[in-house]
């Protein structure tokens, strides 16, 4: 009787002509070899083939578990899976359970335990990155609570080779990167490269030029995290040039533009002095297209000097609580979460977000 497989072969995980079982895993024991990563990877291969893709992840986890040295010959045949993981997400196949792998990653990571407890939490991460490269944040969303309540930081790609290339036995940058840059083909999508700015600060005859940025990139951003509804009201009482220049004239608020080259206006961002030394941010956005190009972070730095040139000792914001990739870029500049914030702006509408501060 031939095997009851439903999906083809994954073209990256060794071929088999049979079901492999748990206990083949089982019986390695705590030996984490060269056999118990081949043996891995083969049953990765069937729990895929029988249609378990959640299960064939795991299992390529476990032989990531395995810290085997460079000069192994089974990496020459079976090289570390990154880019058997890319594969799977980009091919998951409907109607077969996949899970969230961004949030299996992202705990799988923090909660890793002994033996070779760092190189597997840094595997992970990339494992994490590669999903984030993937998966659609709105289907696949981090794990928002464990970020919030224990503080996880979501690290960055420089990060992840920093760490990797520390503590990596075989050739885990050099086989992630491959999985990166063939992601990046498959989904016909250039990696993203930095991009210079400048921010300059503007006075009142530039703010209709913050009105149109405003009303672009929130009608681009915030649908699926507030409703339309509220987007347009809040437009509409913030975002009115005369109402943005009495703060700029009764609370001596900051506003300033943010440049790109060739691209001219792509973001903003305003800030005032509070009395306790603090800078608190009460705007900065930027054309999605361009997040992950650095332009938020030098925003940011921007502000920061500024604050320092006030006598500041602190940055504050407030940040919607679903607006996951606003946070991740606030964590890894160094803000904290201090306390959540629930306010009544009126007509039926609340912001409920997170303050979140830098000590500078």
């Amino acid at each position: 009787m031939p095997p009851p497989f439903i999906n083809a072969p994954h073209p990256l995980l060794p071929s088999i002509d049979r079901v492999y079982k748990a206990e083949e895993i089982n019986a390695f024991g705590k030996d984490r070899g060269p056999a118990f990563y081949e043996t891995c990877h083969l049953y990765a291969q069937s729990l895929w083939q029988i249609g378990f893709p959640a299960k064939c992840i795991l299992l390529l986890n476990r032989a990531l578990s395995a810290p085997l040295p460079g000069s192994e010959p089974v990496l020459q045949r079976l090289p570390l899976p990154y880019q058997a993981m890319a594969w799977l997400l980009l091919n998951r196949p409907e109607g077969q359970f996949i899970g969230n792998p961004r949030r299996h990653w992202q705990h799988l990571a923090t909660r890793m335990v002994e033996p070779d407890k760092d190189l597997r939490t840094w595997r992970a991460w990339a494992c994490w990155y590669l999903a984030t490269e993937i998966l659609p944040e709105s289907e696949f969303p981090s794990d928002l609570e464990q970020i919030r309540e224990e503080g996880v930081v979501e690290p960055t790609r420089a990060q992840i080779i920093e760490h990797l290339t520390r503590l990596s036995p075989a050739d885990d940058v050099e086989q992630w990167h491959r999985a990166l840059a063939w992601t990046h083909q498959q989904l016909g999508r250039e990696p993203a490269q930095r991009l210079a700015v400048r921010i300059r600060r503007i006075g009142e005859s530039e703010l209709p030029v913050v009105k149109r940025l405003g009303h672009e990139i929130w009608r681009k951003c915030y649908p699926g995290i507030i409703s339309e509804a509220q987007i347009e009201y809040m437009l509409s009482i913030w975002y009115q040039p005369t109402t943005m220049a009495r703060e700029m004239e009764v609370r001596g608020t900051w506003f300033a533009l943010i440049e790109a080259e060739a691209l001219g206006p792509v973001g903003y961002v305003s800030f005032e002095r509070y009395p306790e030394n603090v800078a608190f941010i009460n705007k900065l956005y930027l054309q999605p297209e361009l997040h992950g190009r650095g332009v938020g972070s030098a925003a940011l730095t921007w502000v920061e000097e500024r604050a320092r040139e006030m006598g500041c000792r602190s940055v504050q914001l407030r940040v919607n609580k679903h607006n996951a990739g606003a946070i991740r870029a606030y964590q890894r500049a160094g803000f904290v979460f201090v306390e959540d914030v629930c306010s009544d702006i009126g007509s039926g509408f609340v912001m409920d977000d997170y303050r979140m501060e830098k000590k500078i």
